[in-house]
């Protein structure tokens, strides 16, 4: 699961709007709306590239002015296997380096 914290800035009088529209897309939420339009929104979603085109929706939303990622985590899904490993090998052993131990 990718999660991103995204920063939204909306035109101060479409704020609340904006909002509805982006509580409306799949995998968006809207924390927190501040009085000069600035919005905290989270966007979840399984594949990163779907992530990608999800922060670009938030950009293309009437009253939008800007959207930018301030924030991504990537979280595997214990019920899913993937064949990409975000943690390399080398990270996950004891010594940091079990290839050279061999």
């Amino acid at each position: 699961m990718n999660i991103s914290g995204v920063l939204v800035h909306a035109r101060p009088e479409k704020a609340e709007e904006v909002a509805r529209r982006l509580e409306a897309l799949p995998g968006v939420e809207v924390h927190a709306i501040s009085a000069e339009g600035r919005l905290v929104v989270t966007v979840e979603e399984a594949e990163t590239r779907m992530l990608a085109d999800k922060v670009a929706q938030v950009q293309d939303v009437p009253g939008v002015i800007s959207a930018a990622m301030i924030y991504h985590h990537y979280e595997a899904d214990e019920n899913t296997e993937s064949a990409w490993d975000p943690v390399p090998a080398v990270l996950r052993t004891e010594s940091g380096n079990e290839e050279a131990s061999k």
